[in-house]
């Protein structure tokens, strides 16, 4: 889920995350858009997944690795953390 002390809104396209804590500015597009959007309802990873594959036209394996690598980063910076 979205840590407590993010704030983010979406502005066109992407969305622009602001870490209160530290005032860093993020954003995401695309892809990453859709997984943030979708974590605001602290979705686990597999559903997250799963949601992926229903709406964008790619192997499996890639959503998995690319979902797996974004959480990674969005955890390294502490925009999430577990629900």
């Amino acid at each position: 889920k979205h840590s407590p002390h993010v704030a983010w809104r979406k502005v066109a396209d992407e969305a622009v995350i602001l870490d209160v804590d530290t005032a860093n500015y993020y954003s995401l597009g695309g892809t990453g858009l859709r997984v943030w959007e979708l974590l605001s309802k602290a979705a686990a990873e597999a559903d997250l997944t799963a949601e992926l594959e229903d709406e964008f036209e790619a192997s499996p394996g890639t959503i998995a690795r690319d979902v797996r690598e974004l959480l990674a980063a969005l955890r390294k910076e502490r925009l999430v953390e577990p629900a």
